[in-house]
């Protein structure tokens, strides 16, 4: 497969995605329930900022002469694999530190923060590895 083709399926993933957190949250919020909405527009957040890691990473990937007579797919999944290792690095100290001082309603947006890495993680494996 090619990065052209993973980046197609993984931009329809988040399209799809996104829709549905942007109806619950809508749905939450009608029905009074504020803090839930707000979760789900964090949710949709991370996966903005992953979806804009991923054109980054394809972009690296495709354009950059270093990267010449390399398997550039390779390349590309390497690349988009460490942003699930780097980007959240800042989330899972804020989670920590939450916990430690007993801040619960911060722990719960880090840890959903955290939980929404995963499953994006998770999702590109499976498209990766079915093409």
């Amino acid at each position: 497969m090619d990065i052209q083709q993973l980046k197609a399926d993984m931009q329809r993933y988040f399209r799809e995605q996104k829709n549905l957190m942007q109806q619950r949250a809508k749905e939450y919020s009608e029905s009074g329930r504020q803090s839930e909405a707000e979760l789900e527009m964090n949710r949709l957040d991370v996966y903005d900022t992953f979806g804009t890691m991923l054109e980054a990473c394809a972009l690296k990937a495709t354009m950059n002469p270093k990267f010449a007579g390399q398997d550039r797919t390779k390349v590309f999944c390497q690349e988009y694999l460490m942003t699930f290792i780097t980007k959240p690095a800042e989330w899972r100290k804020s989670y920590v530190c939450a916990k430690e001082h007993g801040d619960e309603a911060e722990a719960r947006l880090e840890e959903l923060r955290l939980d929404t890495v995963q499953e994006i993680r998770d999702e590109f494996l499976r498209i990766s590895k079915e093409n």
